[in-house]
């Protein structure tokens, strides 16, 4: 079992992209050095996303959600756009990018520099699994006990003490709200909170604009 698992990673190694030069620029401004990108890889994950799951209507509230129209029914189908185990990231095919972040930093796609740094966020937890405890089935249970694990609220706690899931979409909002209202309340919250843990953390995004994915997004206000 051992060697399979030494032949399993040198083949997950063997294939696979590396980070594009622009992701790589842009990952400096969220987890900055407490993330060694190098060894990152990202798979097209092929059958990943080919399952539609559901999951019920988020609250209109946060940045994440605003970027998009309200959402009206009851359930929602989506599907998975990737997962990830150790440094590897392995995404659907129909959402498989060769640089999910092209232009940048003249210009930041917002909608594909979140879930970058969502996905980053997990293999941060792992690199850092001594300090996170991190594990990818303890990560998997927290979609077994909740109907939404990426569901948060910004408290007055460190970021370790939310659940895997959680923490992820918390970086997935700041770069929303450090993009689009930089000096919001929820963004100095939430700057508070990972400047913790990610050391000289930008509080305002270094791109020169931002393309939004719905053009009924208002900017102002969408963090405060």
């Amino acid at each position: 079992m051992k060697w399979f698992s030494v032949l399993l990673l040198i083949g997950l190694a063997a294939c696979g992209r590396e980070l594009s030069i622009s992701e790589t620029r842009f990952l400096s401004t969220v987890h900055g050095d407490t993330i060694a990108t190098r060894p990152i890889r990202i798979h097209d994950g092929a059958l990943i996303g080919a399952f539609p799951i559901t999951r019920p209507a988020r609250p209109w509230v946060t940045c994440r959600e605003r970027i998009f129209p309200q959402e009206t029914q009851d359930e929602i189908e989506t599907s998975i756009f990737g997962v990830v185990l150790g440094n590897h990231m392995f995404v659907a095919q129909k959402f498989f990018s060769e640089d999910f972040l092209a232009g940048y930093p003249d210009a930041l796609p917002l909608a594909q520099a979140m879930i970058v740094a969502h996905e980053m966020t997990h293999v941060w937890q792992w690199q850092n699994r001594a300090t996170t405890g991190y594990a990818p089935w303890k990560a998997a249970t927290e979609h077994a006990v909740t109907d939404d694990p990426y569901l948060f609220d910004v408290e007055d706690r460190d970021l370790l003490d939310y659940p895997y899931e959680q923490q992820a979409s918390l970086i997935e909002e700041f770069v929303c709200c450090r993009a689009l209202d930089p000096e919001g309340a929820r963004t100095d919250r939430l700057h508070s909170m990972l400047s913790r843990h990610f050391p000289n953390l930008p509080r305002r995004s270094e791109a020169g604009r931002i393309i939004v994915p719905w053009n009924g997004v208002e900017p102002k206000g969408i963090c405060s």
